[in-house]
């Protein structure tokens, strides 16, 4: 238990210290080009663009904190929470929040594309002759 109450300095966790700090910002910046790439190109999809909303937001906040928490030593039983809370609120929108919406978009987006438009009425509507002109069907 001492492990987990102990400063986190590279005296104490030369092996994790950096790994940490490194990993954390290694991680936000991919999060920030995973978002930039995703909003241009899902921007059709507005539900698509709320999931990367809700799962860029909590992974940005919790891996640009986890390099600020691991240089000024705060304690691991406070920086692991801080990276569970943090991990757990995007698992949540990824795999609870999200799927059903996606599924209904889904199924909205199919309806769109493969029914058929209404049929026009048969008798409005000219078709052309095997000559090329057009005459009125009974």
């Amino acid at each position: 238990m001492g492990m987990l109450t102990d400063p986190f300095t590279p005296a104490l966790f030369p092996d994790l210290f950096t790994w940490m700090w490194v990993g954390g910002l290694v991680v936000a910046i991919g999060a920030v080009a995973v978002y930039n790439l995703a909003g241009s190109r899902y921007r059709r999809y507005p539900v698509l663009l709320a999931l990367h909303e809700w799962v860029f937001w909590p992974i940005i906040v919790t891996f640009g904190i986890v390099p600020l928490l691991v240089i000024i030593g705060v304690p691991l039983l406070i920086t692991v929470p801080v990276l569970l809370a943090g991990l757990g609120v995007a698992a949540w929108a990824t795999f609870v929040k999200f799927p059903p919406l996606i599924a209904a978009a889904n199924d909205e987006i199919r309806r769109q594309k493969f029914v058929p438009p209404p049929r026009r009425s048969e008798r409005g509507r000219a078709k052309p002759t095997p000559a090329g002109g057009h005459r009125k069907h009974r």
